[in-house]
């Protein structure tokens, strides 16, 4: 950045003062700001990281405004003599009429340039400080994000072995003669779930596998009272998704069917069409649904979100009997 900034200056300035002079203008203003180029670069750091810090940042602005008054006549001499005994005098057409060059006019003129100077350099200073911070302020929400994404991850497997767990004592205690069947049904969702638990990706249908599987034991559990399928349309071969991203959706619909005690309608509707997957999960009942918040939507959106940035619609409608959740994602 520092380099950048003096070589613009050096470069930029020296066009503008010798702009329709010639080449002679070019080459003397180009000779004055490099051989000045030293006073201009320790006044600006001398103010920019010794004065300021040491009082603007310590609410000493008045030691701050004296220290800005005395450096100002200072630099102000300096770069005058150097300008005018090591370029200017060498230069007939270009020296300055009057003999007496260190007048208060001058060093006033030549203060205001420095500080003009001080102030770009502040303002770009600013602007990369705002940059920088912009693009750390983005990087911990990623981090955060991902940490958070990461923790839901793992928590998917307690979860739905305590869920999986509680209907089984629930059938345990009410119909114990499906017991059999339902150890053999949870300990085949766990073979599959327990294997596909750590891939990045893994095949569209090997997830619907899952869900086909997760819901058919709760059709076993609630004795069909839950009724449920779900219904595949278009080619869904190609597709791949992020492991576990529709099973939590389908067991929170799953789970507040179960807790108004009546018949419960449960339809998932997969279909993929050219590069546009859909998902729909609907949920019905003649009684009231068990009012719940949907942390699996909220985390099924900042998943989609992650893995599909900008690639993905996804609403959801809520009533008494009745919630739905849609999803399309655009590959």
């Amino acid at each position: 950045m520092h380099t950048g900034f003096w070589l613009a200056w050096v470069v930029s300035f020296t066009v503008l003062q010798s702009l329709g002079q010639g080449i002679e203008a070019f080459s003397v203003w180009l000779r004055y700001y490099v051989i000045t180029l030293p006073v201009f670069i320790g006044h600006t750091y001398l103010i920019a990281y010794w004065l300021v810090p040491h009082t603007f940042y310590k609410n000493r602005y008045g030691l701050l405004i004296m220290g800005v008054l005395v450096l100002l006549p200072v630099f102000s001499v300096i770069e005058l003599i150097i300008s005018n005994e090591l370029v200017f005098s060498f230069y007939g057409s270009f020296s300055p009429d009057e003999t007496n060059y260190l007048n208060l006019k001058n060093i006033i003129i030549s203060g205001i340039g420095n500080h003009y100077i001080l102030l770009v350099f502040f303002a770009i200073k600013a602007g990369q400080e705002w940059y920088y911070s912009q693009i750390r302020k983005e990087q911990e929400l990623e981090q955060n994000e991902k940490a958070e994404l990461e923790i839901y991850h793992y928590q998917q497997q307690p979860r739905l072995i305590l869920q999986l767990m509680d209907a089984l004592q629930s059938t345990i205690s009410q119909n114990p003669q499906k017991t059999p069947e339902l150890i053999i049904h949870i300990s085949n969702f766990f073979n599959l779930f327990l294997k596909e638990s750590h891939a990045d990706w893994r095949p569209l249908l090997a997830e619907i596998n899952l869900m086909e599987k997760f819901l058919d034991i709760n059709k076993l559990v609630t004795h069909n009272q839950l009724r449920g399928e779900i219904r595949l349309r278009g080619n869904l071969k190609p597709f791949v998704v992020p492991p576990f991203l529709f099973l939590p959706i389908l067991g929170f619909a799953v789970k507040s069917g179960n807790g108004c005690n009546d018949s419960v309608e449960c339809i998932v509707i997969i279909a993929g069409e050219n590069r546009k997957l859909h998902l729909a999960v609907e949920l019905r009942s003649n009684k009231k649904l068990k009012p719940a918040v949907n942390h699996d939507s909220e985390m099924l959106r900042m998943r989609v979100q992650h893995y599909f940035p900008g690639k993905f619609t996804l609403a959801e409608e809520n009533d008494e009997n009745f919630r739905k959740l849609q999803l399309e994602i655009f590959y």
